[in-house]
């Protein structure tokens, strides 16, 4: 009895060792050809038993390296047969970030457990050392990413001709360990053999080196390094390359037609261009319709008395009154009936009423657009659109150069994930230093927080960092300078009609009058008289040429050297339970045009064999698995 619970605990302890799936035997013959290819044979047996190994087994070939200069490399690889015991197996190939997979067996035929030879031959290039006083080849035989245990792994190293002075190492180990656990023999006089003394466990691989004298394999030529270069770079090069062509493309239809007429002598002016609303200058100024321009019309309509704009706590009204004056610009009209149409009479700015001030918006921005371009000032936009184009072509050409679906899904990724919070900081700077040198010390002090925070979601060690080792960085800037270049001369080339810049040499000078921020100056240039009605008529130009600080400012000299009433606090157009100026300058001309930008949007809209390498080190490697 004791007999037989012996025997079948013993066969009971050698279940699980049967049913293991593993690597019997990894070999790999490797025949260093003259003019430096490789023609590799591995031959692999496994023990499959249905658990990873069900259809076959995969095998992973690095393509792609990264130098320790930190150049990109690219070798060439060429399958050129896949058997299983003898016989032509199945097999198909993905692509991955560093290189390919290929998959050896059918999908719908299973395997039965048991042992099985798979034998896969290739040509490699681009895989051998050039040094000053010998050649190598440094050569991870099996792999260092199986998941399996590989019982014997061997290497075969057949050089082209007979060699008498050769160097050689080898390591077992993870990646970056120098194990020793291996034999060395020459077989002959050019034939050479690497052979494990252990099992190599998962993760754990055989690196070889094998040096030999020089003349042995021809050297590439200067010629074929630089075709290797650009097929290295390839992605880089179409998009440096384009970038330049565009740049020349962008400068020439600038020179053409989009530089700006010589401004004429600016002489301050003490009045508005005649015949010229306060939106109708920014329009022109900016060659382009924004939400100021909206806000400045109605300011002018309100100091015109043809509204009045009542400020509850930062909730505007907007009252129409009973006439409506004579001086309207037709800009001003257009606003004025689009805001109250249907005979309302009030008007509340908030996202309930975002259809009629929408409304109210296109009809003002088209009343400008009617009057002042072209006239005015050309867009230009027709020499963007082969830009565009040509910007469109270059990338998908480039990214379709990189091969691999998954490092094209990354550069995909890195490059919106890079671009968006650049596009943040953009924006954010520029709206700042728009409000000028007051803005700028005012909400400059945001600009840090802002440049901090971009910068820690780049350079953190998020795993942005870790694409960006995968991801060619050249590649990545060109993808960013590419639309930069093309959205930076979509404003440069726009430009002023001689007609638009004697209109802008005449606002120049009126700004100079708003702008002044010193009496004497003012009255060196015999300015006339400051008051409070010239304060209210000239606003909403100084709220369209972002100068209300410095235009409220000059009231408040005005009024501490008694030229205006120390009693005077706003307009009679504005109303508000506050009586505080300051309130009333901040309110009209920041707290409205945000409150009008909100609101009038619909909701929810190294060398190996001299002893310095390492297992896992130089060309081949990779690894694999059961499918």
């Amino acid at each position: 009895m004791i007999h037989r619970l012996l025997i079948l605990g013993l066969l009971l302890c050698s279940l699980p060792a049967a049913a293991t799936e593993y690597i019997e035997s990894f070999h790999s013959d490797i025949e260093v050809r003259r003019n430096g290819d490789l023609l590799v044979t591995e031959t692999i047996v496994v023990h499959a038993e249905g658990k990873q190994i069900r259809r076959g087994i995969y095998r992973d070939f690095p393509t792609r390296y990264r130098t320790l200069d930190g150049r990109d490399l690219v070798v060439e690889f060429e399958l050129l047969e896949v058997l299983r015991d003898g016989n032509p197996e199945p097999h198909h190939r993905r692509s991955r970030a560093n290189g390919l997979r290929i998959y050896l067996g059918h999908e719908n035929v299973y395997l039965e457990p048991g042992f099985y030879e798979y034998q896969l031959t290739y040509r490699s290039s681009r895989q051998l050392g050039f040094f000053d006083d010998y050649d190598e080849l440094y050569w991870n035989v099996t792999g260092n990413d199986w998941a399996f245990q590989i019982d014997e792994a061997s290497a075969r190293i057949i050089l082209p001709d007979a060699a008498s002075d050769i160097q050689s190492s080898g390591y077992t180990g993870f990646v970056g360990e120098q194990g020793k656990d291996f034999g060395f023999e020459r077989l002959g006089d050019r034939e050479f053999l690497y052979q494990t003394d252990s099992p190599l466990r998962p993760g754990q691989g055989l690196t070889v080196a094998l040096g030999w004298p020089k003349g042995l394999v021809d050297e590439p030529s200067a010629a074929q390094r630089r075709a290797w270069f650009y097929q290295d770079h390839q992605a880089e090069i179409l998009l440096l390359g384009g970038s330049l062509l565009l740049l020349a493309y962008y400068f020439f239809a600038w020179r053409l037609t989009g530089r700006d007429p010589q401004a004429g002598v600016i002489v301050p002016r003490y009045r508005p261009p005649r015949g010229y609303s306060p939106a109708s200058m920014r329009y022109v100024e900016n060659m382009g319709y924004d939400n100021k321009c909206f806000t400045s019309a109605i300011i002018s309509l309100a100091s015109k008395e043809a509204l009045t704009i009542v400020d509850d706590e930062g909730a505007f009204r907007l009252q129409r009154n009973d006439w409506t004056p004579p001086d309207l610009a037709p800009g001003e009209g257009e606003v004025l009936a689009g805001l109250f149409r249907g005979g309302s009479r009030n008007l509340d700015i908030s996202q309930t009423n975002h259809g009629t001030l929408s409304h109210a918006q296109g009809k003002h921005e088209r009343s400008l657009k009617r009057d002042y371009n072209r006239k005015y000032f050309k867009l230009n936009r027709w020499w963007v659109i082969p830009g565009i184009v040509a910007t469109l072509l270059l990338i998908v050409r480039a990214i379709a150069s990189l091969g691999s679906e998954e490092i094209i899904l990354k550069t995909v990724f890195l490059g919106i994930v890079t671009a968006a919070p650049l596009l943040v900081l953009y924006t954010g700077t520029r709206a700042i230093l728009r409000r000028g040198r007051k803005g700028l010390v005012r909400y400059g002090i945001f600009l840090l927080p802002l440049y901090v925070g971009v910068g820690f979601f780049l350079f953190s060690g998020v795993p942005l960092l870790e694409l960006a080792g995968e991801v060619p960085p050249g590649l990545i800037a060109g993808l960013l300078a590419l639309p930069l270049i093309n959205y930076l001369f979509y404003r440069w080339m726009r430009a002023p009609t001689l007609a638009g810049r004697r209109l802008l040499d005449k606002v120049e000078g009126f700004r100079l009058y708003l702008g002044v921020a010193e009496d004497d100056e003012l009255k060196r240039h015999r300015a006339p008289d400051f008051t409070s009605e010239i304060y209210e008529a000239y606003l909403p130009y100084a709220i369209a040429l972002e100068l209300e600080n410095e235009w409220t400012a000059r009231l408040d000299r005005a009024i501490a050297a008694g030229q205006v009433d120390g009693g005077y606090r706003r307009p009679e157009w504005y109303r508000s339970g506050s009586g505080r100026r300051m309130n009333f300058s901040s309110s009209v001309a920041n707290s409205l045009d945000s409150a009008i930008s909100s609101s009038s949007v619909a909701p929810g809209s190294s060398s190996g064999s001299s002893g310095g390498g390492f297992s896992g080190g130089g060309g081949g490697g990779g690894g694999g698995g059961g499918w």
